[in-house]
């Protein structure tokens, strides 16, 4: 496999990953009206665990610490958004979680200082855009903040990510971050699965189905190999997109749309994620044959 062809097969993912992530608040927001979120959450996880197994291959000791890492990462990601989403509308969910790529700068500024400070000022307009957004419907703010807080939890996730993403096989390292994922829902849910949320289940598994199968397993898979093949800096640019994919979808399923605070709110995000990315390619330039992260250990292509 040529670097170039590496390179931009991750790219294809990426794009994939945010037009599927785009698409989750608004199955959560139908997966919620039957089920509660903790019971949501473990289905789903679990869903798309039993889905991944059957192509586990390579286990180590190793394997097991970091995907446990990121599972504990992950977790703390998907259950603030599930929470989140019960008081918060799937479109402004959508532009809150891309603040993900924002946190992504900012702990490039502090851990690494590959990015220059002037990030900070970009940052600041994507957070006045949600407090403008928020301002909307100044009733209830407790989803913006569980939204930020998993936004916070996606980009360290993305981060150690690309730490750990090159030493493994994708389907491996994809498969036993959502086992313990799953767990840790299952334990979560235990004091609410009954016989009553099982009959629902059978009633209601469209959405569930496509949270499991879909936005769970298809995408940590997807998230991967996107990040054995580019560096997150890159990825966030393609990862960006994910707000206006949400936002989209949002209209066209549930039929959510902005006011004129909304919008204005809406643009100022938009804005202030493509300054970080312009900002952050202006300082980092990498030519495109060596775009794929080198590490020392030998890397295992899907």
């Amino acid at each position: 496999m040529t670097d170039r062809f590496r390179y931009f097969s991750g790219v294809l993912a990426l794009v994939t990953v945010a037009l599927i992530l785009g698409s989750i608040p608004t199955a959560l927001k139908t997966a919620l009206l039957y089920f509660p979120p903790a019971v949501q959450f473990a289905i789903r996880f679990l869903i798309g665990a039993v889905a991944l197994t059957p192509f586990f291959r390579e286990f180590s000791w190793n394997l097991l610490r970091d995907s446990a890492i990121l599972g504990v990462v992950i977790f703390a990601c998907f259950a603030c958004e599930t929470i989140g989403l019960e008081t918060l509308s799937a479109n402004r969910a959508s532009f809150i979680f891309g603040l993900n790529i924002v946190f992504i700068t900012l702990f490039e500024v502090i851990f690494k200082r590959r990015m220059a400070l002037g990030a900070v000022g970009a940052s600041g307009l994507t957070f006045a855009g949600i407090a403008v957004m928020s301002w909307e419907d100044t009733t209830d703010i407790t989803g913006d903040l569980w939204l930020l807080a998993a936004a916070v939890c996606d980009a360290t996730s993305i981060i150690l990510l690309e730490k750990f993403a090159p030493q493994y096989n994708p389907i491996a390292l994809a498969t036993v971050r959502v086992w313990c994922v799953a767990i840790l829902g299952l334990v979560w849910a235990g004091p609410n699965l009954n016989t009553e949320q099982l009959a629902l289940l059978q009633e209601h598994w469209g959405a569930l189905h496509y949270l499991g199968l879909v936005a769970t397993a298809l995408v940590i898979w997807l998230y991967t190999i996107g990040l054995q093949r580019v560096p997150a800096y890159e990825a966030s640019v393609f990862l960006a997109l994910e707000p206006v994919f949400g936002a989209t979808i949002a209209f066209f399923v549930l039929g959510e749309t902005f006011g004129l605070r909304g919008f204005i709110g809406a643009l100022m995000v938009l804005s202030g994620i493509f300054l970080i990315i312009k900002i952050s390619q202006n300082q980092i330039k990498l030519p495109i044959e060596t775009i794929s992260i080198q590490t020392e250990s030998p890397q295992i292509d899907g």
